[in-house]
């Protein structure tokens, strides 16, 4: 099962990791996080495996939480499971590297911010977007914005829930290199060969100091935060917001 909604590829010291709902431009359900998850784990204890390519299957590397499974979820988005396993990609001892086409919307723009470094096709769509659906970005998710960002950035791109693109990410800071949509294969799978032709103990030491130094760029009491989260998760706007996507109309916004 986990095959057909995550394709998992071995090169000599790196992998590739495909998401493969192209029919669903990739977005994220419980099976591919799930797929997701045991391949992270997988390649924790892998020591060969020097760095990661994480893209997507078709014209799209992710666009976000599947919002029709979400729909069905009774009480509202958790987003427990999606937060733990883009920490374990975080995390991952490997050098980590999305290569980004099409929409890369929400949780897909997330999930790339989680990798160590990103290159995009020219033609890459970048956003969150929750605010046109009445859902709300997890704490630790803002933290990465930030830190990929910059405040100002990230309350632009939170606040006005627009799409951006590559050039303007580039310029963010978001982004190690812009290319032709047709060359981003290539330059993902050079840069990850560059990578994983060096030291490995090295590589993996340089990552956990890069790590350690940002962990305590942004230790703040947000238990506040993350009630409010909760209540914006279980709203009724929320219901709204995800359902008027859904039905593809203007949502009607209560603030209930």
């Amino acid at each position: 099962m986990a095959e057909q909604v995550l394709k998992v590829a071995r090169h000599p010291n790196y992998v590739t990791l495909t998401l493969n709902r192209p029919d669903k431009r990739n977005s994220l359900n419980s099976e591919l996080l799930e797929a997701l998850d045991k391949a992270l784990v997988e390649i924790e204890s892998d020591k060969e495996v020097r760095a990661v390519i994480l893209k997507g299957e078709g014209k799209h590397f992710c666009a976000g939480i599947d919002l029709a499974e979400l729909d069905r979820v009774e009480g509202g988005h958790n987003p427990a499971s999606i937060e733990r396993v883009f920490y374990r990609l975080e995390q991952l001892p490997a050098i980590t590297i999305a290569a980004v086409n099409g929409a890369a919307l929400a949780g897909g723009m997330e999930l790339a911010l989680h990798c160590d470094l990103r290159i995009a096709a020219d033609d890459s769509k970048w956003g969150m977007t929750l605010g046109k659906v009445g859902l709300m970005v997890p704490y630790d998710f803002v933290r990465k914005l930030i830190e990929c960002l910059g405040a100002p950035n990230t309350g632009i791109i939170l606040y006005t829930a627009d799409l951006y693109d590559a050039k303007r990410m580039y310029d963010m800071g978001a982004l190690f290199q812009v290319v032709a949509a047709a060359e981003l294969d290539k330059s993902a799978t050079a840069l990850a060969e560059k990578i994983a032709s060096n030291a490995p103990l090295s590589l993996r030491t340089m990552k956990a100091t890069v790590r350690r130094c940002m962990s305590g760029t942004f230790d703040a009491f947000h238990e506040d935060v993350l009630r409010m989260a909760t209540d914006v998760r279980r709203s009724k706007d929320a219901k709204e917001g995800v359902r008027a996507f859904l039905e593809k109309r203007k949502p009607n916004w209560k603030a209930e």
